[in-house]
């Protein structure tokens, strides 16, 4: 690797950790400005934040990965997760903000977990758990994705890329909180879609546009060019629908609902949504042009694919843009796992150790346990961020984003409902994963539509046992006792 490439790393790195230390200037030492920014933030950072943070890394490695085994039948994941996750935002994003400041919460589980029929313990610790262990685990797939940059740049170990993104996370939390995590997720979106459009468009030019890719991929593999995945035992409608299952578990997202939270004004919501939705989308229709050239333009599957994106930059661009891309593949998982390291140090704070809920010394006590135990898991656990990605995504789609829906429409539900809708859920998430279903349609799909059904159910058996309760109230005499 050439000084050029490593310079031009450091500068780009560097800069992204200066941002946000510069936010210190602005912090306040209180728990709501540590989690929400004292919820000042502008509708065009909370967009271009929730942006970086939910594109992350996986958009470097993961989608590059499915990308190149896919081909162009992997191009519904991108059309489920851009329209499942507008409709899902453009429904609850602005309820949510608005019902969020109104019962005066701090952190998504704590809103998931008040309400009417809610205020028990059991449900408050049992999101707060759930949510601690799926966004630790999501922290980890960011880590993981960061040391394969430098695994690239360096040839250093996985580990010493992980670690170092650890620090530069913890560096981030403590300097301002959430503020930092945004300031910085502003500036890395803007280089991570940059960076990805320069390598669109060097690849096109190779590989002769958009023409020239189908014919190559239709000579590297005829399925590569098919428009839905051939031999899926459960047909392509259903393959479809799991690929917008996907977007609409954004919902789901701790991390990014919370970005929500730190709006100036409810009525913000709208730009906000319009924000993330554009340049979420952008670089992900970006990237997914660049994953399907990899496979014409990296040859071979004797290699961990989801290096493809690193090893095509190195090819085509000049050395001091290698650097930015790999300063974009890095830095795009800090944005996403500072995010994340938040959202657990919220729960931990507002769920689990109620008490502590104010207290600006547990959160940052808190902070460096989260970023410890995902930094551990990132060491010792699975090297594919794809699949560790998605399973995430069904977890958090499955046991939070039915809930929420019911919570911002404001549905009537019970605290053992709302446990019934998340243990189903959850079950079903997994077992599809065990039963490797999950390789033909996504698991967040059959999680989503369990919690549902078992709501339906669940809520019909309150409207009888109501109905009867009040029959027997009829036919109790004025005065007398049934």
């Amino acid at each position: 690797m050439s000084d050029i490439v490593i310079y031009s790393f450091l500068v780009f790195l560097g800069s992204f950790i200066l941002i946000g230390l510069l936010s210190v200037r602005q912090r306040q030492k209180s728990a709501e400005d540590y989690l929400l920014a004292s919820r000042s933030i502008s509708p065009a950072f909370v967009g271009l934040s929730a942006a970086a943070s939910t594109a992350s890394g996986f958009g470097f490695t993961g989608i590059i990965g499915f990308g190149y085994a896919m081909g162009l039948a992997g191009g519904w994941f991108i059309f489920g997760i851009i329209f499942g996750s507008l409709a899902a935002f453009w429904l609850t994003s602005r309820r949510f903000r608005v019902y969020s400041q109104r019962h005066k919460t701090a952190s998504y589980t704590e809103f998931l977990a008040c309400g009417e029929g809610s205020g028990g313990r059991t449900l408050r610790l049992v999101l707060g758990l759930l949510s601690i262990a799926a966004v630790t685990l999501y922290a980890t797939a960011q880590l993981t994705a960061g040391s394969k940059a430098l695994h690239v740049l360096f040839d250093w170990d996985y580990s010493a890329g992980a670690i170092l993104g650890a620090v530069i996370v913890l560096m981030y939390c403590w300097a301002g909180g959430i503020r930092a995590s945004i300031w910085t997720d502003v500036a890395q979106i803007i280089v991570m879609y940059g960076a990805m459009t320069l390598l669109m468009i060097a690849s096109l030019k190779v590989v002769g546009g958009f023409s020239g890719l189908y014919e190559s991929l239709e000579a590297i593999d005829p399925k590569l060019v098919a428009w839905t995945p051939q031999n899926n035992p459960f047909g392509p409608l259903l393959f479809i629908l799991g690929c917008l299952s996907v977007g609409i578990s954004f919902i789901g997202f701790p991390h990014v609902m919370v970005r929500f939270m730190t709006l100036k004004k409810p009525k913000d919501t709208t730009k906000a949504l319009l924000w993330f939705e554009g340049s979420y989308g952008a670089f992900y229709v970006t990237a997914y042009i660049v994953a399907v050239s990899t496979r014409v333009l990296v040859p071979g599957t004797e290699f961990d694919t989801e290096l493809a994106l690193p090893k095509l930059a190195m090819e085509l661009l000049p050395d001091v843009l290698v650097g930015v891309i790999l300063a974009g593949i890095f830095a795009g998982t800090i944005s996403t796992a500072d995010s994340l390291v938040l959202s657990s140090t919220a729960s931990l704070s507002r769920d689990i150790f109620h008490k502590y809920k104010e207290s600006y010394l547990f959160m940052k006590i808190s902070t460096l346990a989260v970023t410890g135990l995902a930094l551990g898991i990132a060491l010792l656990g699975s090297k594919s961020v794809f699949d560790l990605v998605l399973f995430v995504i069904a977890i958090m789609g499955a046991g939070f984003a039915p809930l929420l829906l019911v919570r911002v429409m404001r549905w009537p539900i019970t605290e053992k409902l709302a446990l019934a809708m998340i243990a189903a859920g959850l079950a079903a998430a997994v077992y599809w994963r065990m039963a490797g279903y999950h390789v033909h349609i996504f698991d967040s799909l059959p999680g989503m539509v369990t919690a549902m059904v078992v709501y339906g159910a669940g809520l019909l058996m309150l409207r009888q046992r109501q109905s009867l309760q009040n029959k027997r109230e009829s036919h109790t005499p004025s005065g007398g006792k049934e």
